[in-house]
């Protein structure tokens, strides 16, 4: 069995990939039941159980096909996967490529965002008779620390998520007004994200680095069009660990690496959490079957490794 961490395009398509060629998939869609049930070290917390299919070794490796700003949510995971022996694969987005533009501004880390961020507002604000418009694409993981940033009140903050209740409501409990919401699903062109930008009179773009798979490069594009900031936070580097670059390359090693495809209808098995206004339920998995996978010796070829620092 091979479980199937993310909710991507790419996690889809593995495990669309994964069932044509009749291997069982338990999809885990969701990283808060993981909190619940490892410690930071990677330790099993007593009295979980979501990790009890691993129990009689039906589990024959993890794919990690979450987004890249979710990479460090699986952690304890990936850190229980190498204390039980078992390969734990971390699909990872090529960088976005771009020519070196002084509008686009690089940053490491959120906390380097929210200076380059005050740097750029200031400096707008001193060129222009109108507040400075910030449109932000991180999500709203962090969206309280812009609008509670000393520089919030000389700015309107545009914020695109996806159209989900619970994300919309969960901005405008932060006291962003609907106007300022923008719920969409992706994946966006050029043109369109340049429309919305002029739409709203953007001055300043803050994104993430999610690859061209994210959109990254359109955003860019549509951004230095019109003469936009754009505030880049680039991802971290990958944990040290198996790491692969595309789907042909993670479907390369998973055929090698198993001995032979189960005769068995792969089924996906959501161990995530149903969000309700906002509360947690955890869904029972347990009547679900495994179906084990027997693994290939260790010579087997294995992908490159993450790529450090760089």
């Amino acid at each position: 069995m091979i479980v199937l961490l993310g909710e991507t395009a790419a996690a889809r398509e593995i495990s669309r990939q994964l069932s044509a060629s009749g291997v069982a998939v338990m999809r885990m869609a969701n990283k808060d039941p993981l909190a619940r049930d490892f410690s930071e070290s990677g330790e099993r917390l007593a009295g979980e159980s979501v990790c009890d299919w691993s129990a009689d070794g039906a589990c024959t490796a993890v794919v990690d096909a979450s987004h890249p700003s979710c990479q460090t949510d699986f952690l304890p995971l990936r850190r229980w996967c190498e204390r039980e022996d078992i390969p734990y694969v971390r699909l990872e987005r090529p960088e976005t490529r771009f020519r070196e533009n002084p509008l686009i501004h690089a940053v490491n880390g959120w906390e380097e965002a929210m200076g380059k961020l005050a740097e750029l507002i200031r400096r707008r604000g001193e060129s222009g008779n109108r507040p400075v418009t910030v449109f932000v694409t991180t999500g709203s993981h962090l969206l309280e620390t812009l609008l509670q940033a000393r520089f919030a009140r000389q700015v309107r903050f545009v914020v695109r998520v996806l159209p989900e209740g619970r994300l919309v409501q969960k901005c405008q409990n932060l006291g962003m007004a609907g106007r300022d919401i923008v719920a969409m699903q992706g994946p966006f062109s050029k043109e369109l994200n340049r429309a919305l930008f002029k739409a709203y009179g953007t001055d300043i773009l803050m994104m993430r680095d999610s690859g061209s798979a994210g959109g990254a490069d359109t955003k860019i594009s549509a951004a230095l069009a019109l003469r936009l900031d754009v505030v880049l936070l680039k991802r971290a580097a990958p944990p040290p660990g198996l790491t692969v670059y595309s789907e042909r390359e993670l479907m390369a090693w998973l055929r090698a690496r198993l001995a032979d495809f189960p005769s068995v209808q792969a089924q996906e098995v959501d161990t995530g959490v149903d969000k309700i206004e906002g509360q947690s339920q955890q869904k029972n998995a347990a009547h679900y079957q495994d179906h084990p996978v027997k693994a290939r010796s260790e010579d087997s070829p294995a992908p490159r490794h993450g790529r450090g620092d760089q």
